[in-house]
């Protein structure tokens, strides 16, 4: 009985070790990308607007997205799709766009 080690058995060791190195990679950037994809919604690089515009008149717009100041982007953001199908990025500091979401919150659908 020979107790040692075959010279073999250390490249064989090493290959192991990295094989189990780049599974523990492969699978630790699966699970981030998974984890990506769930919150892609509300996760976007920045804002989406990049200029805005308060010269719109109510009759034009068909729907109106309003979204919150986070992590994304530091300002509100209300985005109005026309009845054109265009989407516009409208300032939420404009005393019209405020006429407007307000109408909207308050449930007035002739607002829009």
């Amino acid at each position: 009985m020979n107790l040692r080690p075959r010279a073999t058995s250390v490249p064989v060791l090493q290959v192991l070790l990295q094989l189990s190195l780049l599974l523990t990679v492969m699978v630790s950037s699966t699970i981030g990308e998974t984890a990506n994809v769930e919150g892609e919604h509300h996760a976007e690089l920045g804002c989406m607007c990049t200029t805005t515009t308060s010269g719109i008149h109510p009759r034009n717009i068909q729907n109106l997205k309003v979204f919150g100041a986070g992590p994304h982007c530091s300002n509100v953001e209300v985005i109005a799709t026309l009845k054109n199908g265009k989407e516009i990025c409208l300032d939420p500091n404009a005393p019209v766009i405020k006429k407007i979401v307000q109408k909207i919150l308050e449930g007035d659908e002739s607002a829009a």
